[in-house]
């Protein structure tokens, strides 16, 4: 089962690196990286050449649209998203074949984890990106966060990817169109360390109150504003 991992990127070069590096420390061979470059203007291209299987530069505004030029290239069964700052367990790839290995599954999620933990990075992780996640799964929803997430190429392909018009909750919004396609799960042992710099620049409540804002706009099917990539990343 040979899978692709998507990461998009814009101006990384201090923290690429040491995602692919943990991407690479996997002893799951079947796959490959694919880095969607928004047009950085430090040395993120001249770093993923040395890594990645593929890079591509194509002028995006927030990763969504990146994420689906990179599935659109992707040679795997499997698709895997992850983040430019984000680091990946050393079993992250195994663990999704695993899951995968189950034809009726369509959709895997996991864990985030603090990469920098303060007390209330720890907190604020296990409620947002951990608890909450499992308990919305209870009822059916499952929210698979995208730099810890994995989709089959042909269901990404057959419901659109991701939707290009979103620049916060893309990822929850594509896991409520996909979960009528078939079997979608939250594996707890699939965990990342994901970076705390936004919260750390803006602030939990100012981010905390963002996503309620984007969550409501989702919810009534109100546009949610495209923002530049870096502002998004950042």
């Amino acid at each position: 089962m040979k899978i692709s991992v998507v990461i998009p990127a814009y101006n990384e070069e201090r923290a690429i690196e040491n995602c692919f590096k943990s991407i690479r420390e996997n002893k799951y061979e079947n796959y490959e990286i694919i880095v969607v470059d928004a047009g950085s203007k430090d040395r993120t291209v001249e770093i993923s050449e040395r890594y990645a299987d593929k890079v591509i530069k194509a002028k995006t505004d927030s990763p969504g649209p990146a994420r689906n030029i990179g599935v659109k290239n992707a040679k795997g069964e499997i698709v895997a998203f992850t983040d430019a700052d984000t680091i990946v367990s050393p079993n992250w790839l195994e663990l999704i074949a695993r899951d995968f290995s189950n034809p009726e599954i369509i959709a895997v999620g996991g864990v985030l984890k603090p990469k920098h933990p303060r007390w209330i990075d720890r907190i604020m992780f296990k409620i947002n990106s951990d608890l909450f996640y499992r308990f919305t799964a209870l009822f059916g929803f499952y929210q698979l966060a995208t730099p810890n997430c994995a989709y089959r190429k042909n269901i990404f392909l057959q419901v659109g990817g991701f939707d290009e018009s979103l620049s916060m909750l893309e990822d929850t919004e594509l896991s409520i169109r996909v979960r009528k396609y078939g079997k979608m799960m939250i594996d707890k042992n699939l965990w990342v360390l994901n970076s705390t710099r936004r919260f750390k620049q803006e602030g939990y409540v100012r981010m905390f109150l963002r996503y309620i804002r984007a969550y409501l706009n989702l919810f009534f099917r109100r546009e949610v504003k495209l923002k530049h990539f870096d502002i998004i990343r950042h």
